[in-house]
């Protein structure tokens, strides 16, 4: 009869779903808050050093499975306006990972069931070996020209500078129609810091009004001067207008380009902060 100790049985599925939440955050380009992800990885692993106990073998239900899957995906990613993906994409990264470890059981002559000597053997292997060709996979994908991922963006204007992440957008091709220079779309609170207080109150009644309004604001204030106006047509919107702001340089993915517009927004452009900024792809 094989023993298996509770305390080794917790710290190995506690790193494994710790990195599996990870995974999850990372496809779903969700900010991985790491607290959050660790009390989520040790909820899980304390659930399955709890269905070894017989007074407690009910916990090993199909239907109680699925539910600390879900459990474990609120615990991670609560409040965020992305969670019922989030949720798919854990439970989905989890069964892959369940699958893998079980083929590779059978295939080594195991009974494909994880507490067996066989399967704690080409568990961490199996592991370690789909965490790195998930990853290898995320970054190809971000680096592939014309494809979309997450891309580093800095920004510097005089002397401060901002580093934030970026959305490479496929479907932006907003440009400057006067210039040629590309525009990056990018949301008020995240840039606000490049400016003096007197330019981010002004800034911030594009909240309720148009940018029109507000670039003359900026005009009369004497603050206009890297300021413009730049046409953009949407789904649903004709005519409309952004208004624009000149850095002194910005860095994309680590390629310095100079010229680029921000348009500023109002509001976040993205629903769960994953990132702060979209740039054309």
């Amino acid at each position: 009869m094989q023993v298996i100790y509770a305390d080794t049985l917790f710290f190995l599925n506690l790193i494994i779903n710790y990195v599996l939440l990870l995974v999850t955050a990372k496809i779903c380009h969700s900010p991985a808050r790491r607290l959050r992800l660790a009390i989520a990885a040790a909820f899980g692993a304390a659930y399955a050093v709890a269905v070894l106990y017989p007074s407690l073998a009910f916990l090993s239900s199909w239907m109680v499975k699925p539910a600390v899957g879900i459990a474990m995906a609120l615990i991670a990613f609560g409040g965020q306006r992305a969670l019922l993906r989030q949720m798919l994409v854990f439970l989905a990264v989890t069964a892959a990972f369940g699958g893998a470890v079980l083929a590779s059981s059978l295939l080594f002559g195991g009974t494909g069931r994880l507490p067996s000597s066989v399967g704690l053997r080409i568990l961490l292997p199996v592991f370690v070996a789909g965490y790195a060709l998930l990853t290898l996979l995320l970054r190809r994908a971000a680096r592939r020209p014309g494809g979309g991922g997450i891309v580093s963006l800095t920004v510097r204007n005089g002397t401060r500078t901002l580093q934030l992440r970026a959305l490479k957008d496929t479907g932006n091709a907003l440009v400057d129609p006067m210039t040629g220079r590309p525009v990056i779309v990018v949301g008020l609170a995240d840039i606000a810091a490049l400016f003096d207080v007197p330019v981010r109150r002004i800034l911030e009644q594009l909240r309720h009004s148009s940018a029109v309004e507000v670039l003359e604001k900026l005009g009369c204030e004497g603050h206009g001067t890297r300021f413009r106006l730049v046409p953009y047509s949407a789904v649903g919107v004709t005519g409309g207008m952004l208004l624009t702001y000149r850095p002194d340089a910005v860095e994309i993915g680590g390629k310095v380009r100079r010229g680029v517009l921000l348009a500023v927004s109002p509001n976040s452009v993205s629903d769960s902060a994953s990132y702060a900024a979209l740039v054309g792809a």
